[in-house]
């Protein structure tokens, strides 16, 4: 019965929705009256920027680095480290599929701001040996934008668990840090995006037909399996 009703839930999700999101209209935002500017090239304020990075990355030690480059590759079903090893797009397919739209939506908010500020990334995350590449701009930070979304995304299906929720969003930022790949400004600026584009799908009234068939979806399985 448990499978039955996911499997139908699911059907419900793709069958009634498809799978490219449209919740957000990024190019009428104002990034202006969103975030603040980033440090300018040269300015005091860029140094210290640099400088909180140096430090950063010098007191990190290889217990800290290695779960940071993990998170690099990341995803909204991290969060079972917070919500339970239960927590996985495998049994929940419809809140898999609704966070894959959020993410997909996100992701055009991500470089238009990114292109709007052209702030450069810093280089020193190639003298961690982290294979992954960073190419592109650096502010806002794309990881923390999108932890803060999910974050935020997920305190409201779990308002228990908003404070853990928000922890792992913090670290998962500061990761970003410690590994040399975004300045604190631009984790910064990511937190701030992030939360502003949760409040944006949460007042969109088809994500919320959508988010709440996810919810529902959660509720069920948890009940089900007692978590």
């Amino acid at each position: 019965m448990k499978k039955l009703l996911l499997t139908l839930l699911a059907c419900f999700a793709y069958c009634s929705f498809g799978f490219a999101g449209t919740f957000l209209a990024p190019s009428s935002y104002n990034l202006a009256t969103i975030l603040p500017d980033p440090p300018k090239p040269g300015s005091l304020e860029a140094k210290t920027d640099e400088g909180f990075l140096k430090d950063a990355m010098a007191i990190a030690n290889d217990l800290q680095r290695k779960p940071a480059v993990i998170a690099s590759h990341d995803g909204p079903f991290d969060f079972k480290d917070t919500l339970g090893p239960w927590f996985t797009k495998e049994n929940l397919p419809v809140t898999a599929h609704v966070l894959d739209l959020a993410t997909h939506d996100a992701k055009e908010a991500i470089e238009l701001a990114k292109n709007h500020y052209q702030r450069v990334r810093p280089t020193y995350w190639k003298e961690t040996g982290d294979p992954e590449k960073s190419d592109g701009f650096s502010y806002p930070s794309g990881h923390t934008t999108r932890a803060f979304l999910w974050a935020d995304l997920l305190a409201d299906a779990f308002p228990d668990q908003a404070k853990a929720l928000h922890h792992q969003a913090r670290q998962k930022a500061w990761y970003r840090v410690i590994l040399g790949r975004h300045f604190p400004a631009d984790v910064k600026a990511g937190k701030l995006y992030g939360k502003f584009l949760a409040k944006e799908f949460l007042a969109n009234k088809d994500f919320q037909t959508q988010w709440g068939a996810a919810k529902a979806e959660i509720a069920a399985f948890r009940k089900s399996n007692g978590v």
